[in-house]
Order: C-alpha cells, then sequence, then structure tokens
C-alpha cells in the first residue's frame, strides 16, 4: 500500500452517503492498438441493427457481433429524447498485456461526420498540497503489484502442504509472544523484493488477535509507547473483525494465535529517495510467508509498516504521517493475507486475480471508515482518514475512463486510475449483491473460493461480467444524475452520492478536483458523431445522443479501427445503452 509523502490534511466535509488460473487464451495484445490499413474503405451495412426500445430509465446490453455492431436510437417524439452509449471490452481473464481491442464509433442520420470530444480540463499533475495524502504521483504501486504477481507465481510452484492448509489444527497448544519477545524476521531488501534482509524487533504490544514488533534500531522521532498502544487496540477491536467479519479467517502456521505486524525502517527503505519521487510504501503483506520453506519465508502471519524517520532527508516521514497511515494500512494489507489463505492454502489454489484482490482491500478501508467510532480515528473522521484515498483515486479513474482498465495487465504497475477502478467496481458489486449493509455474507463468498477474478464474480452474483461490467460502466455517468429515474437499482451506487461527493471536493479544492464530476461523456446533438480510440478491459468511452422534438433514427456502429466487424474480438465487446429521458 502506498500514499504521497505529503503529511497535510484536508477534512472532505462532502463524503456523501446514500441511506443506509494464469489464462491459457491467446494474448490478445494490449496498449495502444497498431496502425490500420490507410484509407480504410466505407463502413459496412448495418442490415442487421438492433432497434433501442427502450422506455426512460431503461436499460440494454447489446452483443455487437449479432448485428455488425449495429444499434439504432428511433426517432423522438414531441418530448425529445436522451441516451447513453457505454463501447467497453469485457474479457476479464488477466493477461500479461491486458485484454484490449482497437475500435471506431461512428454515428449518422444520414451521413457520417466528426465530432470533436468534448474538452475536460485534465487533473493536474501535482495536486493540490493540501490534499496531502490523497494526491500526487503513486510509482511505487508498482512495488505491491509486483508481490500480487509473484504470489501467483508461488501459489502456482510452491509446495502447500495439506498441514498448512487453514488454521491451526484442533487441539494443538496455541503459544503466543509476550511482551518484550525478541525475534529475527526476514524482511525484503528491495523494492524488486529480490533479497532479504533480516530484522531484529522486539513486540511492544501483544492483544487478543494482533502482536506488533518495533525494529530495535529505527530512528529517532519514532512511535511512542502510546501510538503501539492505540493502534494495537484498534486492530484487535476493530480492524481484525472487520476484516475477518466480511473476508473470513487467516491462517495460523506459526501456532502462535495472533497476526504479527512488523514496524520497521526497511519498509521505508523500500521507496527510496520519496521526496523527490512523491511515493511512499506504507506497509505491505507478501504471501512468501505463509510458504514455509521458501526463500525468506517467515512462516507465519506477518505483515509490516513503516515507522517515522523525521530527520531523513532523502524520506522524511513525519510521525504523524505515519500515525494517520497505520492503521489503513492494517486492514488493507490483512485482507491480502486473508485472501492468499482462502484461495491458496485452505483450497490449493492460485493466489486471486490482482484487480480483484487490491479492490476488496480498498474496499476493507472503506468497510473501517464507515464501521470505527470517529473518536478512534485522527482528526475524529475516520471515513476520511480511511476512505477518502479511494474517493480521490475513483475521481481520476472516472476523469478518463477510457484510458484505463479495470483489469489491469499482469505486470501492471497499479496506477491510482487502476486503483480507483477495482475499488468503484467492487463497491458497485457490494451495493447489488450483498445481502445486507455490510455485505459480508458477499465479500466472504468471492474470498472463501478457488475461482478467480471475472469467474469468480459471475459465478458470486449469477451474472456474466459481460453484462456486469457495462452497468456498471453505465451507473458511473448515470449514479444521481439530475432527472434520472432508473428502472434498475442496477444503474445507481447505492452507499454513495458520488455527485454529491466530488461537488464537495470541486468546491473545497478546485484545482485538484476541476470538474464538479469528472466523468464527462462525449455528446452528439445532431448524430452525426466519429471516435476512435483503445477499448480496455472493462473500460471505454462514454457517449451521450440527444434527439431533438421528432427528431430522426440515428445508427451508431461500433467496429475496430480498421472499420472490420467487431464482434468476434477477443476483448469481447459489449455495448450498454441507457435511455435517459
Amino acid at each position: 500500500m502506498t500514499r504521497n509523502r505529503s503529511v497535510s490534511t484536508l477534512v472532505f466535509l462532502g463524503l456523501a452517503l446514500a441511506c443506509g488460473g494464469e489464462p491459457t487464451d491467446p494474448d490478445p495484445g494490449g496498449g495502444p492498438p497498431p496502425p490500420g490499413p490507410p484509407a480504410p474503405g466505407p463502413i459496412s451495412a448495418c442490415s442487421q441493427s438492433t432497434d433501442v426500445g427502450l422506455q426512460p430509465g431503461g436499460h440494454v446490453v447489446v452483443d455487437p457481433a449479432a448485428n455488425s455492431g449495429c444499434v439504432r436510437f428511433p426517432a423522438a417524439d414531441a418530448g425529445g429524447a436522451e441516451y447513453l452509449y457505454v463501447a467497453l471490452a469485457t474479457n476479464g481473464r488477466e493477461s500479461q498485456a491486458g485484454s484490449s481491442v482497437g475500435y471506431e464509433i461512428r454515428g449518422t442520420p444520414v451521413a457520417t461526420a466528426s465530432v470533436a470530444p468534448l474538452a475536460g480540463q485534465r487533473l493536474a499533475p501535482a495536486l493540490d498540497p493540501t490534499l496531502g495524502k490523497f494526491g500526487g504521483p503513486k510509482t511505487k504501486e508498482a512495488f505491491h503489484a509486483l508481490l500480487r504477481s509473484r504470489e501467483r507465481m508461488l501459489s502456482a510452484s510452491a509446495p502447500v502442504p495439506a498441514f498448512n492448509r487453514g488454521v491451526t489444527a484442533a487441539g494443538s497448544v496455541v503459544v503466543p509472544p509476550i511482551v518484550g519477545h525478541e525475534r529475527t524476521f526476514k524482511v525484503c531488501s528491495t523494492s524488486q523484493c529480490s533479497g532479504f534482509v533480516d530484522v531484529t524487533a522486539t513486540a511492544r504490544h501483544v492483544g487478543p488477535k494482533g502482536a506488533i514488533y518495533v525494529d530495535n534500531t529505527v530512528p529517532q522521532g519514532g512511535y511512542t509507547v502510546a501510538d503501539i498502544a492505540q493502534v494495537g487496540s484498534l486492530f484487535d477491536n476493530y480492524l481484525y473483525p472487520i476484516d475477518t467479519t466480511s473476508f473470513g479467517r487467516e491462517s495460523d502456521l506459526d501456532n502462535n494465535g495472533v497476526v504479527v505486524v512488523l514496524l520497521t525502517d526497511q519498509v521505508n527503505e523500500l521507496s527510496g529517495a520519496c521526496n523527490s519521487l512523491g511515493s511512499v510504501i506504507l506497509g505491505y503483506f507478501f504471501g512468501n510467508d505463509l510458504l514455509p520453506g521458501q526463500n525468506g519465508s517467515n512462516g507465519g502471519e506477518v505483515f509490516y509498516g513503516l515507522v517515522p524517520d523525521p530527520n531523513d532527508a532523502d524520506c522524511t516521514i513525519s510521525r504523524d504521517y505515519a500515525i494517520d497511515l497505520l492503521a489503513p494500512t492494517f486492514i488493507h494489507e490483512f485482507q491480502h493475507m486473508i485472501s492468499f489463505n482462502q484461495h491458496v492454502l485452505v483450497r490449493g489454489g492460485f493466489s486471486e486475480d490482482t484487480w480483484l484482490n487490491e479492490g476488496l482491500s480498498h474496499y476493507a478501508e472503506e468497510l473501517g471508515g464507515r464501521q470505527i467510532p470517529d473518536a478512534a480515528c485522527t482528526g475524529g473522521d475516520c471515513f476520511t482518514q480511511f476512505a477518502g484515498a479511494d474517493a480521490q483515486n475513483a475521481y481520476e479513474y472516472l476523469t478518463d475512463v477510457e484510458s484505463h482498465f479495470l483489469v489491469e495487465p499482469i505486470p501492471s504497475s497499479g496506477t491510482l486510475e487502476e486503483r480507483g477502478a477495482n475499488w468503484l467496481f467492487v463497491r458497485w458489486l457490494v451495493d447489488h449483491f450483498g445481502a445486507d449493509a455490510t455485505g459480508a455474507a458477499f465479500t466472504r463468498a468471492l474470498v472463501a473460493t478457488s475461482r478467480l477474478g471475472t469467474d469468480n464474480v459471475a459465478a458470486v452474483t449469477g451474472v456474466p461480467f459481460s453484462t456486469l461490467a457495462p452497468e456498471w460502466q453505465l451507473a458511473n455517468f448515470l449514479d444521481n444524475l439530475p432527472g434520472f429515474a432508473p428502472a434498475s437499482p442496477r444503474l445507481q451506487y447505492e452507499s454513495w452520492n458520488f455527485r454529491a461527493t466530488y461537488a464537495s471536493f470541486h468546491e473545497q479544492a478546485p484545482t485538484s478536483f476541476p470538474r464538479e464530476y469528472p466523468l464527462v461523456p462525449d455528446s452528439s446533438l445532431t448524430g452525426d458523431f466519429a471516435r476512435t480510440g483503445v477499448l480496455r478491459a472493462g473500460s471505454g468511452p462514454h457517449v451521450v445522443l440527444v434527439r431533438p422534438a421528432q427528431g430522426g433514427s440515428v445508427t451508431f456502429q461500433l467496429t475496430d479501427e480498421a472499420r472490420r466487424a467487431i464482434g468476434a474480438s477477443v476483448a469481447v465487446p459489449r455495448i450498454g445503452i441507457a435511455r435517459i429521458r
């Protein structure tokens, strides 16, 4: 888990709530599409158009293989009409390059003409200093993506003896550590975790659920005894119950009855010159620790966190900054530990796909913000402390949806935008498939399985990912859209009012949040439209088509970038359409 190293804080007063195995398919390729042939021929005939016969509030998901990518919007009546059109790739199998395909969308009432996208201001590269930990480049996200990728390789090849699977065997005697206990840990020595260094540390807190060890050689200006007691109590009383209720149980390979946290400046060292890079590795979990016998394995349940180092000129970490982000790091990394246990140790499968694994860990942060009493959090505001960064990551994704994956490629650096997409999709799933306000039974079902990624999601929801992803993308624009009354609840988020949330962000920090709502679709008032680009797994362009009173019919066609049929692409393109009015 990483954050920008600035220590300033902005209380987001407008965080608005609503009531209440490795793929074997051919690699489809990713990134920008190859150049198409020069002067492509005319668009193919739309003799098989799908008629969009929707009432206001209705929606449909269309397979372009069934109609040459053609959809026809009927002539409008005296009241006019307005539609949202979304195209995206829905092959959610993880691969090295990611699933993507070049596209062209052309719309015409009579003839095709180009319409430029609506102008939109991009987020500034350096966000407002008042935004502190919620802003800035996050180059060290690559470290966590690397760990998830290495866990996948380990879970496929490392021996997992049956006696390692699950929690402590019945009848065995659990022997927890005591305060003052000293032990030596293996810790990643580089940001590639290509080697390990020994760290000797002493237990400073031992509670019923967690034991916190602090490196014996931490720098001056570090955590106080009260700091460790406070976060230890928070883990025992809130973070552990939230994670285990929502995701399942951890293992107990080392038979000590507790989850161990090591706080060490060796984690700080992984960030390098964070003052200039603008990115800090706050902590991590690595499944290697749950595979005894592997090089560098600690043979038990351990995750890691940084320590204050206010005098380091290259990577200055103040005590306030470290304390503010310690608890969100704990709840995030503990979900990864539970997931590895449930997928790999208990069921002998592969570790979860990175996009869903990260989405669930960021959702764990949000749960902390919702369920922990404000009195236990920094500034008396748990929601900002735990979920504020997730809301900002989502803003950055929604600002340019088409440019980012939901299901990112295996070697992805784990960009902020991808993390925002991962969290948003899990949040939307819980809203619509969770049986109660917390969605705990639903999220436990996503973790307690050997299924992975989109196959896992489809099995637990009972709905194909090729339907879920377009509906989610429709909801990303339609959520709380004034005047829109959805016929299906899936066209909204039930737990957030994102329009109110982002309007508040914009009011507080307009430089950093230049739009009141980040997702601004292209639009056409005439029906003439043309756009080219790339459909990435889970993502694609949004277009609003406005028809005047008595306006004639309009046909939109989705093809590949060379105007060939796109329906057979391994990227599995889909079109989502909703009638706004």
